[in-house]
């Protein structure tokens, strides 16, 4: 294990671990590498203050041109100066590169991959991602803190000019629309049993940056919603899915 000084910023909920994909995308990493960190938990509502606290600069811009702060970052005080860090794959990418793996099989991102890597994630962000809200937004809900969940109500509530009630599908529109997005998962499955060798994950047993991102949202899925999103999942393409998060599961500890 690489002996480094990094602080790593996710965020909490109810449970005894965080549901985030995107933080749970750099937290694999960080386990896959083997390197020591911490964790400083921030609840969403102070997301911006705490990051313009600690110098962390933003993901993002808004129209307005006012900063848009997100978590994951990360801060590295292992060498001076320090690196302050945010957006998920941006920090995966400085992991690579200032702490390579002697064997160059583990790499998570070689550069010749970058371009197959950003499909994949568009990919997984517009057909699997942006159909989630209308079936998972109560699962998420009721797994945020208290302070969080008022934040989520009124800025999702806000964004959709409806009650978070309102925006859950029922009935026969709910199974229709887990059915799409089970499609997207079975091409996911198509496209991984194309690939020669042995292991469940997308290049045979180690980790690649594309099973951070499926399985960092593969693992927001199983926590917020155990008994209904995770046992669709896992029981889709022959239990491919099952099968693939036992392959992860020896980098899912929560420092």
């Amino acid at each position: 294990m690489a002996v480094t000084k990094i602080i790593f910023l996710d965020i909490p909920t109810v449970l005894s671990v965080p549901t985030s994909p995107n933080t749970w995308k750099v937290r694999l990493t960080l386990n896959y590498k083997e390197l020591t960190y911490g964790t400083k938990w921030v609840e969403t509502t102070d997301i911006e203050s705490v990051c313009k606290s600690l110098g962390i600069p933003p993901t993002s811009v808004l129209t307005d041109g006012t900063p848009k702060y997100t978590l994951p970052a990360l801060i590295d005080n292992t060498f001076a100066p320090p690196a302050f860090l945010s957006d998920s794959t941006p920090i995966i990418e400085y992991l690579e590169r200032t702490y390579p793996d002697p064997d160059s099989a583990r790499a998570l991102c070689p550069p010749t991959s970058r371009a197959l890597h950003a499909l994949f994630e568009y990919h997984v962000a517009h057909s699997i991602t942006a159909q989630l809200l209308p079936v998972m937004v109560m699962h998420m809900y009721d797994k945020k803190t208290p302070r969080d969940r008022v934040h989520f109500r009124e800025r999702t509530e806000a964004a959709f000019g409806k009650k978070l009630e309102d925006i859950e599908l029922r009935g026969k529109e709910r199974e229709e629309h887990w059915k799409k997005i089970e499609g997207a998962f079975d091409l996911l499955e198509t496209v991984m049993r194309t690939r020669s060798g042995p292991g469940e994950l997308f290049t045979g047993s180690n980790l690649s940056l594309a099973d951070c991102t499926l399985g960092g949202l593969l693992l927001a899925l199983r926590y917020d919603s155990p008994d209904e999103a995770w046992m669709k999942v896992s029981s889709w393409s022959n239990g491919k899915w099952t099968r693939y998060m036992a392959a992860l599961s020896k980098w899912t500890a929560v420092e």
